[in-house]
């Protein structure tokens, strides 16, 4: 009989979508969904960065039922799937029965001077290495990290048939990108990198991966 972890988990009420203007940043209406222009589809292929995840120690956990497949840290410490230069240990786990839920976990939530800083995430499909944004930015705090977070992210009607298998995921936060010659919130970098994108301009994807302060995920 496998041994259930008794981990916090809860549905990320606080957790909220990031398409609307919010406190920390008002993203341009023109952005619209940031996924296809004159017909094209916007990829960009993000194995290049500098935050692909290694396996990190630790023993399975069977909470919840769906995500018995996923390794979660009881204590908040040790055990966790992942480990990224962006955010440290974390784990992100798709659901086995339904691919538009995941379970995040991690070990050292993001804080600097101003206080606590919230993180986005972003469902991705992808075809090998190439991935779209499928569906709402989801932004929230993770102040505990013995909390295991539920998201159940909603995609954009015209991709309601798409298979998130993928995960972009971020601080909050502006970085400098030099493509921009100024400091951007990385949200709006990256949509602006797809937009731009569609339009056959890869440098703003190619700023977007130098700056490397995200982490992508690929179930």
């Amino acid at each position: 009989m496998k041994k259930v972890i008794p981990l916090m988990i809860s549905t990320l009420a606080l957790l909220t979508s990031c398409d609307s203007p919010r406190s920390q940043r008002a993203i341009s209406s023109s952005y619209n969904n940031g996924l296809t222009s004159n017909g094209n589809v916007a990829t960009v292929n993000l194995d290049n960065s500098n935050s692909s995840t290694t396996p990190a120690t630790g023993t399975a956990s069977v909470i919840p039922t769906d995500a018995s497949q996923c390794k979660f840290a009881s204590d908040g410490v040790t055990g966790f799937e992942s480990t990224s230069t962006h955010l440290g240990d974390y784990t992100l786990c798709q659901s086995s029965t339904d691919k538009s839920v995941v379970y995040f976990q991690l070990k050292t939530p993001p804080t600097n001077s101003n206080g606590d800083i919230s993180i986005c995430l972003i469902p991705t499909t992808s075809s090998g290495s190439n991935s779209i944004y499928v569906g709402n930015p989801m932004c929230g705090y993770f102040k505990d990290p013995k909390a295991v977070r539920k998201i159940n992210f909603i995609k954009y009607a015209q991709y309601a048939n798409a298979t998130i298998n993928g995960v972009i995921f971020f601080k909050d936060l502006s970085w400098y990108y030099p493509v921009y010659n100024n400091y951007m919130m990385t949200l709006d970098a990256y949509k602006t990198c797809m937009n731009m994108l569609a339009y056959g301009n890869t440098a703003y994807c190619q700023s977007f991966k130098t700056v490397g302060q995200y982490v992508f995920k690929q179930f």
